[in-house]
C-alpha cells in the first residue's frame, strides 16, 4: 500500500530541480477539439486514486557528442528511473528498460532547432521499438521559438541528459505530459478563476490542482510551500494562490501529482495509450 511516509520520500528531493536552467518544458498544448473527440472526461470526481498495477516498458535511445561519448552513465540511467517509479507509484504505474542503444549519429546530440518535422522525424524514423515508450536523451534541446528547454513530450518523450537523473522531476513531468496532463498554468482552453468554478474547462482541466497564473515558476527556492511570485487577481478580483509543490507547474519544488491528476494518467493509459498493455 502506498504510504504516507513513501508520500514524504517523493517529496523529499525538493531542490534538485531548482538547481537545473529554467526547466522550460517544450511540450505542445492538445487542442481542446481533439481532447473532446477522445473523450478525455476532463473533471475527476473522485478522491481515491485508480490504480492499474502495469509495469509498462522504455526504449532509451542515446546520443553521443563529436568524440563518440555519451556522457551519462548507467547509474545515473538508472536512478532517473528509480525516480520515475517513485512519482508514480500511487496509480500502480511502474516503468523498466526493456530496450537500450546509443544514437551513433552526432547531429542528434545538440540540437539548435528541434523541430517537430526535422531533425526529430529524422531521429525517429532511424530509432524508435513499437508498443513502447520512446525516450531519446539528448545534450540540450532547441525548440522553434523558444529558449532550450530540458524537455518535451508526444508520442515519444525527450529529455535533456543533465535533466535525466534521481531527485529530478523533469522526467516525472514530461511522462505527465505523455499521459494526458497539461501544465498547471495552461490557458489555451481558458484561464482558471481561482475559486476554480471552470475548472473543468479551463486551465489543465482538472479540479484538484489549483488555478496557476505563473508559468515562470517564481516561487522562492527557499520556501517552496509559500507562493512568492506576482501577486495576481483573476478575472472575478479574487486572488490566486498557486499549487508551488505540482510536479506540472514550473516551481521550483514540484514534488507531487494530485489524484485527479493520477486518474487522468490511468485514463489515458487504458484508453488511448493501450498499445503499451
Amino acid at each position: 500500500m502506498f504510504s504516507v511516509i513513501s508520500l514524504l520520500l517523493l517529496c523529499l528531493p525538493l531542490w534538485s530541480i531548482s538547481q537545473q536552467k529554467a526547466g522550460f518544458c517544450g511540450t505542445k498544448t492538445v487542442p481542446i477539439e481533439k481532447i473532446r473527440a477522445m473523450g478525455i472526461p476532463g473533471y475527476f470526481g473522485c478522491d481515491v486514486i485508480n490504480r492499474v498495477e502495469r509495469t509498462l516498458q522504455i526504449s532509451v535511445h542515446i546520443s553521443v557528442d563529436t568524440s563518440g561519448q555519451t556522457n551519462i552513465s548507467q547509474g545515473t540511467l538508472d536512478g532517473a528511473l528509480d525516480q520515475l517509479n517513485l512519482d508514480f507509484a500511487p496509480c500502480g504505474l511502474q516503468f523498466q528498460y526493456c530496450f537500450q542503444e546509443i544514437m551513433p549519429n552526432d547531429r542528434f546530440d545538440s540540437l539548435d532547432v528541434f523541430s517537430y518535422h526535422n531533425e526529430e522525424a529524422q531521429m525517429t524514423s532511424i530509432h524508435f521499438e513499437p508498443n513502447t515508450i520512446n525516450l531519446y536523451l539528448v545534450d540540450t534541446i532547441g525548440l522553434e521559438g523558444m529558449p532550450d528547454v530540458a524537455g518535451y513530450a508526444g508520442g515519444i518523450v525527450v529529455i535533456e541528459k543533465s535533466s535525466y537523473s534521481f531527485g529530478s522531476k523533469v522526467q516525472a513531468h514530461e511522462f505527465g505530459h505523455f499521459f494526458g496532463l497539461p501544465h498547471t498554468f495552461e490557458t489555451a482552453y481558458g484561464m482558471e478563476l481561482a475559486d476554480g468554478s471552470n475548472c473543468d474547462t479551463s486551465g489543465d482541466l482538472i479540479c484538484d490542482t489549483e488555478a496557476d497564473p505563473d508559468p515562470e515558476g517564481t516561487a522562492s527556492p527557499l520556501d517552496c510551500f509559500n507562493y512568492a511570485g506576482s501577486v495576481v487577481q483573476d478575472a472575478n478580483g479574487d486572488w490566486y494562490l498557486p499549487p508551488t509543490d505540482n510536479i506540472m507547474s514550473y516551481y521550483p519544488c514540484g514534488c507531487r501529482f494530485t489524484v485527479q491528476q493520477y486518474n487522468r494518467m490511468t485514463w489515458v493509459y487504458l484508453n488511448a495509450l493501450n498499445f503499451l498493455w
